[in-house]
């Protein structure tokens, strides 16, 4: 599968100037794997995606934690969601 090709409107940097970086095709849709998340696993990644995007670094041991709190449903996830979200 080719590389996209670089974008460079003057034309100096091109696949062989990448020095072995190339850019990622996008993702094919149809390549994706049909299962679907469960629940909980669902709450999980919503968790990471919340603690991520607030900048929040994970420690060892967060994973229990997230684990335990997402597989105690949707509105414990919810609240949870919603305090890490809040800019109060």
């Amino acid at each position: 599968m080719d590389a996209w090709p670089v974008c460079d409107p003057y034309g100096s940097a091109g696949p062989d100037h990448l020095d072995g970086d190339y850019l990622l095709p996008p993702p094919n849709p149809a390549a994706r794997v049909g299962a679907p998340l469960s629940p909980a696993d669902r709450r999980r990644l919503d968790l990471h995606a919340a603690l991520t995007i607030r900048g929040i670094a994970p420690r060892p041991g967060d994973q229990f934690a997230v684990n335990a709190i997402s597989s105690l449903g949707d509105a414990v996830t919810a609240a949870v969601l919603r305090w890490i979200s809040s800019d109060d």
